[in-house]
């Protein structure tokens, strides 16, 4: 069973995770020993075949799931699964705090001709370079806004529906073009807005008053003003040539 079959909403209702401790402890009754406010996980050793160095790991088993624990940090940090592996970087595997965590890399690919191993850019450090080049943030950095506007855009406060390549896309990194700065994620229509509108304050302003002038109008239909149409002009010019005539 994979760890995606439980949603953040699962996982957060059963499980507490303090970022700056690293520890983990349950929010309910999980078994007839295991009560609110305990430890959640168990540990296994496992001896690296390259090394033959032996290390901890900690697995959370929920609802018949075995999930590893740095992953499940991630979840609850961020509010998404991790795509690839979680990684330490003091190297220690009982270091669940979040600034010790990070995103792999790199996945192994397929075997060369002569056997060995050959290395391709996971999707997530084809984004994570992407990012870095073009905003100057990091995936993970992109995870916490993405946790702190709820996976939701900045400005419809709706999530993205467009697809891409048979997927939903990404919310959009949207930035200041003169100073660089980044201002928030938006779904692929408002970022479209924003760019139609060459992030023009004033035109964008004047369309909302345009459509609330019209709003208001089509809400009351007493409200109207005679037509200033193209019909009306034609009858006007009518009238001057007669009276020219």
């Amino acid at each position: 069973m994979k760890v995606s079959e439980l949603t953040f909403d699962q996982v957060n209702a059963a499980i507490a995770y303090d970022a700056e401790t690293g520890v983990f402890t349950w929010k309910i009754d999980s078994g007839k020993s295991i009560k609110a406010g305990t430890p959640a996980g168990a540990w296994k050793s496992l001896r690296i075949r390259t090394t033959g160095v032996e290390k901890r790991y900690l697995y959370i088993t929920y609802l018949g799931v075995s999930m590893v624990a740095s992953r499940v940090a991630w979840l609850l940090h961020y509010g998404v699964w991790p795509d690839k592996s979680v990684q330490y970087i003091d190297g220690d595997t009982t270091n669940f705090k979040i600034s010790n965590l990070k995103l792999a890399l790199f996945k192994s690919g397929s075997e060369t001709k002569d056997g060995r191993k050959k290395h391709t850019l996971s999707k997530e450090a084809s984004r994570h370079y992407g990012l870095k080049r073009h905003y100057g943030i990091t995936l993970t950095d992109f995870a916490g806004m993405y946790a702190s506007q709820d996976g939701k855009c900045a400005i419809c406060n709706n999530p993205e529906t467009t697809m891409l390549h048979g997927k939903i896309r990404d919310l959009s990194v949207d930035h200041c073009h003169d100073t660089g700065k980044i201002r928030g994620l938006l779904c692929n229509a408002c970022n479209h807005i924003l760019g139609e509108a060459k992030d023009n304050v004033k035109t964008l302003l004047a369309a909302a008053a345009y459509l609330e002038k019209h709003s208001a109008k089509s809400e009351d239909p007493g409200s109207l003003a005679p037509s200033t149409g193209p019909a009306d002009s034609a009858q006007t010019m009518e009238r001057n040539l007669v009276q020219e005539v």
